[in-house]
């Protein structure tokens, strides 16, 4: 995949400005926290897939979602560090509720990400499923099929010997 991520750090900050409180410290978004996401987020991603721009967003979006599970799982943005996921995201969407008889809906990512341990991951942060908007139709085959007689049963090119196909 690539070896060098395709944007760089205050591009970062740049697209996702309202997103973060950066700073130093604890309790902000720090520079590190970035870089440690590119890091993470550069095997997952594969730049044959996207044309330049398309690509770098797609990244972006990828590495926001490190950054979001890299925090939390560090216990949130706080003074005082607080451990290990105390602040759980579920993988599915909720889509309903109700409170008389504790009802909950919930929305399952799709079969290409439920099925695939590296996509579900970033199915549980909003940053992550954007990016899965970028690559799954990058990822998702075409196919199609044309009725007509087998290549066995008719000879199509009749200068070039029919194969024998037992």
């Amino acid at each position: 995949m690539a070896s060098t991520p395709p944007a760089t750090l205050a591009e970062f900050k740049v697209r996702f400005s309202r997103n973060f409180i950066y700073g130093a410290g604890p309790d902000k978004v720090m520079d590190s926290d970035i870089s440690n996401a590119m890091s993470d987020a550069l095997p997952l991603y594969n730049p044959a897939l996207f044309d330049t721009a398309t690509g770098k967003l797609a990244f972006l979006f990828a590495t926001a979602h490190f950054v979001a599970t890299n925090v939390q799982a560090a216990g949130g943005l706080s003074a005082q560090p607080r451990g290990l996921g105390i602040e759980g995201v579920p993988d599915e969407i909720l889509t309903g509720k109700s409170v008389g008889g504790v009802s909950m809906n919930m929305e399952s990512p799709p079969d290409i990400v439920k099925n695939n341990s590296v996509l579900r991951q970033f199915w549980s942060t909003i940053y992550g499923r954007r990016y899965l908007t970028y690559l799954e139709p990058k990822i998702k085959g075409a196919f199609g099929y044309v009725e007509g007689p087998l290549a066995e049963d008719t000879n199509y090119y009749p200068n070039i010997p029919f194969a024998d196909w037992s």
